[in-house]
C-alpha cells in the first residue's frame, strides 16, 4: 500500500501544480485547454488511486476480522468447557449433601 499511498501523493500534488498553473492569467486558449485536460486526466487517476487503496483497505479488514472470528469462537469454546467444571462441582455437592443426610437418618436410628 505504500507504492499505491505514494502515487496517490505524486498524484494530489500534481493536481495541485496544474490548478495554480490554470490560475495563471496570461495564458492561451490553447495552454488554457491542454491544461483543463491534463487536470481531468489527474483527478481521474487520483481515483484509481483512491479505489485501489480502499480495495486494500477493505482486503486488511477482512483478514483481521477472519482472525478474530477465529478468536472468538477459541474464547467461546474454552468459556463452555469452563462453565462446564462448576456444573460438575454443583452435581457433586449434590451428591454429597445427600450422601450426608443418608449417613445422619441412618446414624438417627
Amino acid at each position: 500500500m505504500d507504492k499505491q499511498a505514494q502515487t496517490l501523493k505524486e498524484v494530489q500534488a500534481s493536481i495541485h501544480a496544474i490548478d495554480g498553473q490554470r490560475k495563471m492569467a496570461d495564458l492561451t486558449d490553447a495552454e488554457r485547454e491542454a491544461l483543463e485536460l491534463t487536470a481531468v486526466a489527474l483527478r481521474d487517476a487520483e481515483r484509481v488511486a483512491l479505489a485501489a487503496i480502499q480495495k486494500q483497505v477493505i482486503k486488511d479488514l477482512e483478514e483481521k476480522t477472519a482472525a478474530l472470528k477465529e478468536q472468538a469462537k477459541t474464547i467461546r469454546a474454552k468459556v463452555t468447557q469452563i462453565n462446564k467444571m462448576p456444573n460438575v462441582i454443583e452435581s457433586i455437592t449434590s451428591v454429597i449433601k445427600l450422601a450426608v443426610k443418608i449417613v445422619a437418618a441412618i446414624a438417627k436410628w
